[in-house]
């Protein structure tokens, strides 16, 4: 048997990661799940349109959000920009040219074609994803697995068939197919699931089974966490690798609207923490003057 060693064209969407869990690979289902918040869309998104510029075909289909409420999402938070201040006009120039210049960065961008269908059934998905594998499409990104349905089957079947699909599409075709799915919320009780645990997943077993890697994101979400550090740290905890050895964990920072691994992190930090303390400075300054 002849090694194809140039049979996986894809990446993750920071170095980083590439490093810890290796790039992803032709014929491979990767599961990553999470609690709301934990920034899953946007690492999807970034991992997409970092595969398109490397002329990578991708097909980001969006079963939760429309195309511009999703583009729109990921503008304003490449602006550093929340729903609140956005809703209200509460921005700077200098954030409202940030979302402009991503918004004009989204609309030429190649290789991405970003589908929101209504018809949300497995059938309809099984169709979309079809129709794009002539054109070349060759990894797939859905966001996310609960919003698939099907009529007549019980939320294990469900489950089942749609990941077994998956399955036998992304070997027939040499895919890659990046699927998004939600943490177990907290019981009745209150009590949440534990990190690192793979009964954390919503009906965990069937979908292990079909998927080459599972990864779970976590932020943590306590509004009381002051530390700048801790708000933008994102854990990458690596629950299954079928082809290595796996439990990896990696943690990377968002800032500015992009990833960084630690070290990047906390340069861009300090630098923005001078300037801003530099142009607090200097409108003080000239306050004092005048």
């Amino acid at each position: 048997m002849e090694i194809n060693y140039k049979q996986t064209p894809f990446t993750w969407w920071i170095d980083t990661l590439d490093k810890r869990f290796w790039k992803p690979w032709i014929r491979e289902l990767i599961i990553l799940f999470g609690y709301m918040s934990s920034w899953k869309t946007e690492m999807s998104y970034f991992t997409a349109r970092k595969n398109a510029k490397l002329w990578n075909k991708v097909l980001y289909i969006s079963l939760e959000l429309p195309e511009y409420e999703m583009k729109l999402r990921i503008c304003r938070k490449k602006a550093w920009v929340d729903k609140y201040h956005f809703q209200t006009w509460k921005y700077t120039d200098t954030q409202k040219t940030l979302i402009d210049k991503s918004r004009k960065e989204l609309q030429d961008q190649k290789n991405i074609k970003i589908d929101s269908p209504e018809d949300k059934t497995l059938s309809s998905l099984e169709r979309i994803v079809r129709q794009w594998q002539d054109d070349w499409y060759k990894m797939f990104i859905i966001d996310n697995l609960d919003k698939i349905t099907m009529q007549g089957t019980d939320e294990n079947t469900r489950y089942q068939r749609i990941t077994t699909f998956l399955q036998d599409y992304k070997n027939e075709n040499d895919a890659c197919i990046i699927l998004i799915h939600h943490a177990k919320k907290p019981d009745s009780k209150g009590i949440s699931y534990n990190r690192a645990w793979l009964s954390g997943m919503r009906w965990s077993q069937k979908i292990m089974d079909n998927a080459t890697q599972v990864f779970e994101i976590y932020r943590d979400l306590d509004p009381e966490i002051l530390d700048d550090t801790e708000r933008a740290k994102v854990e990458i905890i690596q629950m299954k690798d079928t082809f290595e050895w796996a439990n990896w964990i990696e943690e990377i920072f968002f800032f500015k609207g992009n990833y960084h691994n630690e070290e990047t992190y906390k340069i861009l930090a300090e630098k923005d923490r001078k300037e801003k303390f530099e142009k607090k400075y200097e409108s003080e300054f000239k306050e004092e003057l005048w």
